[in-house]
C-alpha cells in the first residue's frame, strides 16, 4: 500500500504523547498549503482540546507509523460527527493529512481506508470530505481512489495567499 522506498506502515490510535508530532504535521499544512483555511497553526493545547473531544467522543483518531519506528507519526486521520444535531448521527466528515516528508508514499491512503473501516464497523452511513482549494489534486485523487464521489463545489469561500479559494465536497456512501 506504500511506495516502494517507503517502510511498512502500521495504522494505531493517535495517544496524547503523538499530538506534539501531530500538530508539527497540522502546523506546516497550514503554514505553507490550501488544504486548511486556518491562517495560524493551533497550538499544541488547542490541538490536544480537539483530540479530547473526538476520542471523548469514541470516534476515530488515528495515526501513521512505520512499523520499525512506532513513536513516529508521519501522518494522522480523524472523523467526526457532521454537525451535532441528532438527525446527522449517521454522518461523518473525514480529515487526512500526511507528513511533507510522507507525502504520494501511500500514508494518506492507508490512513484513509483504515478511517473508512472504522466508521463503517460504527455504523456509519455517510462521509463527507470537504477539500479545501479546488486545486488541491491530490487529496481530491485521494478520496476518488477512496471511492468517494464530487457531490459539489463552495465557489470562492476562503481567502489565503492572496487567492479566493473553493471547497469540493465529496461524498461516500458506507451502507
Amino acid at each position: 500500500m506504500t511506495g516502494s522506498d517507503s517502510p511498512p506502515l502500521i495504522i494505531r490510535p493517535c495517544f496524547q504523547q503523538d499530538l506534539e508530532s501531530v500538530q508539527l504535521i497540522y502546523a506546516t499544512h497550514v503554514l505553507t498549503g490550501t488544504g486548511s483555511f486556518e491562517i495560524e497553526p493551533p497550538s499544541l493545547e488547542v490541538m490536544t482540546e480537539r483530540w479530547s473531544g473526538i476520542v471523548g467522543a469514541n470516534w476515530p483518531y488515528l495515526v501513521a507509523s512505520p512499523l520499525n519506528d512506532l513513536s513516529r507519526v508521519v501522518g494522522f486521520a480523524y472523523a467526526a460527527q457532521y454537525r451535532d444535531r441528532p438527525a446527522y448521527g449517521k454522518t461523518f466528515e473525514g480529515s487526512v493529512y500526511a507528513a511533507p516528508t510522507s507525502l504520494r508514499q501511500g500514508v494518506g491512503s492507508a490512513l484513509l481506508n483504515e478511517l473508512l473501516g472504522m466508521l463503517y464497523g460504527d455504523g456509519v452511513r455517510e462521509v463527507l470530505a470537504f477539500i479545501g482549494d479546488s486545486y488541491n489534486a491530490a487529496s481530491i485523487a485521494l478520496h476518488n481512489k477512496a471511492g468517494f464521489l464530487h457531490v459539489g463545489t463552495l465557489k470562492n469561500v476562503g481567502e489565503k495567499f492572496g487567492r479566493l479559494l473553493d471547497v469540493v465536497i465529496m461524498q461516500r456512501t458506507l451502507q
